[in-house]
């Protein structure tokens, strides 16, 4: 597999081209993110395009065809072209093939950029429509943080959103991974002490219509992680259960899973992005690194 390293005067990482995928973060010489292990979790940071979550039954309708896609979408499982590098900066870009129009039915290009400044990794997202129809997606982060970062147990940690205010949070069917939208809630919480069995129902996930930050951290030492954007309408945390994995997933998404009464009408679809013939979305989110 081929990685590419870059590094600042305070962090180093390394970026796999197949999935265009963050592989590691350091700082001080310890690794923040986690490294894969298939007894709990194989990946690391995957890229959700073009959807995020899974489709009711694993399919959905555009035009009176059917498709079928696997959670989360294929662009974690090609391979990217790095079309860019510096020493702190690098961008990577996916383009339609045969192979991906089996599942997806549109023209595109997605590219993936890498900026780091100091102690922040800056990510960012943009997806072109190379097609002269209406194209509809979904694109979502899922980096997985070492927990513990150096010290401490799991329980030492937290995770706190911010601003304090009150949210959407949306149930989700860990046996079907559909949402149900029926049953979503307002939320006072703000900050959840890790334990394994936060996790019981699967991922927690939120709406997040307004500027976010999501900030890992312990009762031990000033080790953390802050993950923050502006224009995420999701997020979801998540980590494996029953099983008792080293780390936890903050998520920004734009895009979502279905929600298990869709129809499977793609252009319908609760979150999804609608974009014009030539035109561009772009997204980005920060990791801070402490």
């Amino acid at each position: 597999m081929t990685t590419t390293k870059i590094s600042s005067d305070v962090l180093e990482i390394t970026v796999a081209t197949f999935g265009a995928e963050l592989h590691s973060i350091k700082k001080d010489g310890i690794e923040y993110l986690w490294q894969g292990n298939p007894e709990f979790w194989a990946r690391k940071a995957p890229i959700l395009f073009p959807i995020v979550g899974k489709l009711k039954n694993g399919s959905y309708r555009y035009n009176d065809e059917n498709f079928k896609m696997a959670g989360h979408g294929f662009a974690r499982d090609n391979m990217f072209k790095l079309i860019d590098s510096d020493e702190d900066d690098l961008v990577f870009e996916l383009k339609d093939s045969k192979e991906t129009k089996l599942s997806y039915p549109f023209d595109f290009r997605l590219r993936v950029s890498y900026k780091l400044r100091g102690n922040k990794l800056l990510v960012k997202w943009e997806v072109k429509n190379q097609d002269e129809q209406e194209m509809y997606f979904g694109i979502g982060a899922h980096p997985a943080f070492n927990v513990p970062l150096e010290s401490g147990t799991f329980e030492a940690y937290k995770l706190t959103i911010t601003p304090t205010q009150s949210r959407q949070f949306i149930p989700l069917d860990p046996e079907t991974g559909t949402l149900d939208l029926d049953k979503k809630t307002l939320l006072e919480q703000n900050e959840f002490s890790l334990t394994h069995d936060l996790f019981k129902d699967d991922a927690l996930i939120f709406e997040t219509p307004k500027a976010t930050e999501v900030v890992l951290s312990n009762s031990i030492d000033n080790r953390s992680v802050k993950i923050a954007w502006k224009n995420m309408p999701f997020l979801g945390l998540w980590s494996p259960y029953p099983a008792q994995a080293p780390f936890v997933c903050i998520e920004p998404w734009c895009g979502i899973a279905d929600d298990e009464n869709t129809d499977g009408d793609l252009t319908t679809k609760f979150g999804i992005n609608s974009l014009d013939p030539g035109k561009k979305f772009k997204a980005e989110y920060t990791i801070e690194i402490n």
